[in-house]
Protein backbone atom coordinates (compact mmCIF):
# COMPACT_ATOMS: atom_id res chain seq x y z
CA UNK A 1 0.00 0.00 0.00
CA UNK A 2 2.77 2.35 0.29
CA UNK A 3 4.65 1.34 -2.57
CA UNK A 4 0.83 2.71 -4.42
CA UNK A 5 0.84 6.15 -2.36
CA UNK A 6 4.75 7.12 -3.46
CA UNK A 7 4.00 6.07 -6.63
CA UNK A 8 0.72 8.17 -6.74
CA UNK A 9 2.41 11.21 -4.98
CA UNK A 10 5.18 10.94 -7.95
CA UNK A 11 3.43 10.99 -10.70
CA UNK A 12 0.92 14.08 -9.33
CA UNK A 13 3.82 16.04 -8.15
CA UNK A 14 3.47 18.64 -10.14
CA UNK A 15 -0.64 19.19 -8.87
CA UNK A 16 0.38 19.38 -5.36
CA UNK A 17 3.31 22.02 -6.21
CA UNK A 18 0.82 23.89 -8.04
CA UNK A 19 -1.80 24.15 -5.29
CA UNK A 20 -0.61 27.00 -3.07
CA UNK A 21 -2.19 28.42 -0.11
CA UNK A 22 -3.92 31.69 -1.10
CA UNK A 23 -1.64 35.52 -0.13
CA UNK A 24 -4.72 36.61 2.77
CA UNK A 25 -3.80 32.95 4.68
CA UNK A 26 0.26 33.60 4.79
CA UNK A 27 -1.16 37.27 6.02
CA UNK A 28 -3.20 35.93 8.44
CA UNK A 29 -1.27 33.76 9.80
CA UNK A 30 1.92 36.34 9.67
CA UNK A 31 -0.23 38.96 11.88
CA UNK A 32 -1.58 36.01 14.63
CA UNK A 33 2.10 34.86 15.04
CA UNK A 34 2.97 38.89 16.02
CA UNK A 35 0.41 39.14 18.38
CA UNK A 36 1.85 36.00 20.36
CA UNK A 37 5.14 36.93 20.33
CA UNK A 38 3.70 40.39 21.47
CA UNK A 39 1.60 38.79 24.28
CA UNK A 40 4.35 36.59 24.98
CA UNK A 41 7.05 39.40 25.15
CA UNK A 42 4.39 41.38 27.48
CA UNK A 43 4.08 37.77 29.59
CA UNK A 44 7.68 37.85 30.41
CA UNK A 45 8.14 41.23 31.27
CA UNK A 46 5.19 41.12 33.45
CA UNK A 47 7.32 37.91 35.04
CA UNK A 48 10.36 39.63 34.88
CA UNK A 49 8.75 43.03 37.39
CA UNK A 50 7.28 40.38 39.69
CA UNK A 51 10.13 38.45 40.08
CA UNK A 52 12.37 41.55 40.65
CA UNK A 53 9.63 42.80 43.07
CA UNK A 54 9.64 39.85 44.85
CA UNK A 55 13.60 39.94 45.09
CA UNK A 56 13.64 43.39 45.99
CA UNK A 57 11.25 43.06 48.95
CA UNK A 58 12.99 39.92 50.07
CA UNK A 59 15.93 42.32 50.07
CA UNK A 60 14.69 44.87 51.88
CA UNK A 61 12.80 42.86 54.28
CA UNK A 62 16.17 41.32 55.33
CA UNK A 63 17.98 44.60 55.45
CA UNK A 64 15.49 45.98 57.82
CA UNK A 65 15.28 43.03 60.02
CA UNK A 66 19.32 43.22 60.13
CA UNK A 67 18.72 47.09 61.00
CA UNK A 68 16.03 46.81 63.46
CA UNK A 69 18.32 43.71 65.42
CA UNK A 70 21.72 45.76 65.16
CA UNK A 71 19.76 48.81 66.82
CA UNK A 72 18.32 46.41 69.41
CA UNK A 73 21.78 44.91 70.33
CA UNK A 74 23.78 48.64 70.01
CA UNK A 75 20.36 49.45 72.40
CA UNK A 76 20.99 46.95 74.76
CA UNK A 77 24.84 46.93 75.25
CA UNK A 78 24.78 50.38 75.78
CA UNK A 79 21.43 50.60 78.23
CA UNK A 80 22.51 51.95 81.86
CA UNK A 81 21.71 48.76 83.33
CA UNK A 82 24.39 47.11 81.24
CA UNK A 83 27.03 49.63 82.50
CA UNK A 84 25.63 50.38 86.01
CA UNK A 85 22.83 48.71 87.57
CA UNK A 86 23.01 50.77 90.75
CA UNK A 87 22.68 54.03 88.15
CA UNK A 88 19.87 52.91 86.62
CA UNK A 89 17.83 51.83 89.56
CA UNK A 90 18.50 55.64 90.03
CA UNK A 91 17.45 56.65 86.58
CA UNK A 92 14.30 54.45 87.32
CA UNK A 93 13.27 56.35 90.76
CA UNK A 94 14.42 59.49 89.67
CA UNK A 95 12.55 59.11 86.27
CA UNK A 96 8.98 58.45 88.05
CA UNK A 97 9.74 61.29 90.35
CA UNK A 98 10.01 63.86 88.17
CA UNK A 99 6.63 62.53 85.88
CA UNK A 100 4.64 62.77 89.19
CA UNK A 101 6.27 66.40 89.96
CA UNK A 102 5.36 67.02 86.19
CA UNK A 103 1.67 66.14 86.75
CA UNK A 104 1.68 68.26 89.77
CA UNK A 105 3.11 71.15 88.03
CA UNK A 106 0.28 71.09 85.63
CA UNK A 107 -2.48 72.33 87.62
CA UNK A 108 -0.42 75.71 87.13
CA UNK A 109 -1.40 75.48 83.07
CA UNK A 110 -5.34 76.70 84.32
CA UNK A 111 -3.89 79.08 86.67
CA UNK A 112 -1.08 80.98 84.82
CA UNK A 113 -0.66 79.48 81.47
CA UNK A 114 2.35 81.83 80.58
CA UNK A 115 4.01 81.07 83.65
CA UNK A 116 3.19 77.40 83.00
CA UNK A 117 5.35 77.96 79.38
CA UNK A 118 7.95 79.27 81.17
CA UNK A 119 8.63 76.38 83.16
CA UNK A 120 7.77 74.23 80.35
CA UNK A 121 10.83 75.81 78.44
CA UNK A 122 13.12 75.60 81.45
CA UNK A 123 12.04 71.32 81.46
CA UNK A 124 13.03 71.51 78.04
CA UNK A 125 16.50 72.45 78.18
CA UNK A 126 17.23 69.77 80.72
CA UNK A 127 15.27 67.16 79.05
CA UNK A 128 17.38 67.98 75.86
CA UNK A 129 20.44 68.14 77.53
CA UNK A 130 19.04 64.48 79.01
CA UNK A 131 18.94 63.14 75.86
CA UNK A 132 22.09 64.11 73.95
CA UNK A 133 24.34 62.23 77.02
CA UNK A 134 22.15 59.76 76.45
CA UNK A 135 23.37 59.43 72.74
CA UNK A 136 26.63 60.06 73.95
CA UNK A 137 26.55 56.99 76.07
CA UNK A 138 26.76 54.76 73.14
CA UNK A 139 30.29 56.58 71.53
CA UNK A 140 32.05 57.88 74.43
CA UNK A 141 34.96 55.30 76.21
CA UNK A 142 34.34 56.87 79.40
CA UNK A 143 30.66 55.74 79.96
CA UNK A 144 30.80 55.70 83.96
CA UNK A 145 31.66 59.60 83.40
CA UNK A 146 28.67 60.19 81.07
CA UNK A 147 26.08 58.15 83.38
CA UNK A 148 27.49 59.93 86.05
CA UNK A 149 25.84 63.29 84.19
CA UNK A 150 22.71 61.75 83.55
CA UNK A 151 21.61 61.21 87.05
CA UNK A 152 23.54 65.20 87.89
CA UNK A 153 21.02 66.03 84.95
CA UNK A 154 18.14 63.94 86.62
CA UNK A 155 18.44 65.49 90.22
CA UNK A 156 19.24 68.74 88.36
CA UNK A 157 15.22 68.15 86.74
CA UNK A 158 13.89 67.36 89.87
CA UNK A 159 15.47 70.38 91.89
CA UNK A 160 13.56 72.85 89.54
CA UNK A 161 10.68 70.47 89.90
CA UNK A 162 10.51 71.52 93.34
CA UNK A 163 11.44 75.15 92.83
CA UNK A 164 8.56 75.47 89.88
CA UNK A 165 6.33 73.43 92.33
CA UNK A 166 7.25 75.85 95.15
CA UNK A 167 6.69 78.97 93.05
CA UNK A 168 3.14 77.49 92.10
CA UNK A 169 2.03 77.03 95.56
CA UNK A 170 3.05 80.77 96.12
CA UNK A 171 1.26 81.62 93.14
CA UNK A 172 -1.73 80.10 93.97
CA UNK A 173 -2.09 81.20 97.61
CA UNK A 174 -1.64 84.82 95.81
CA UNK A 175 -4.89 83.89 93.73
CA UNK A 176 -6.62 82.25 96.35
CA UNK A 177 -6.23 85.28 98.70
CA UNK A 178 -7.35 88.19 96.23
CA UNK A 179 -10.40 85.99 95.41
CA UNK A 180 -10.90 86.05 99.18
CA UNK A 181 -10.59 89.98 99.28
CA UNK A 182 -12.28 90.55 96.59
CA UNK A 183 -15.51 89.15 98.18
Amino acid sequence: MSEKLENFIRNNKKDFDALEPAESIWTKLDERLEEQCVKQKQRNKIRLMYTVGKVAAVFIMVLSIGFIWGHYKTQEANSLANINPEYAAKEVRFSSLIENKRTELKTLKKIDPALYKIFMNEQEKLDKEYTELKKELSTTPNQDRIVKAMIRNLQAQISLLNQQLNITNEVKEIKSNQDEKSI
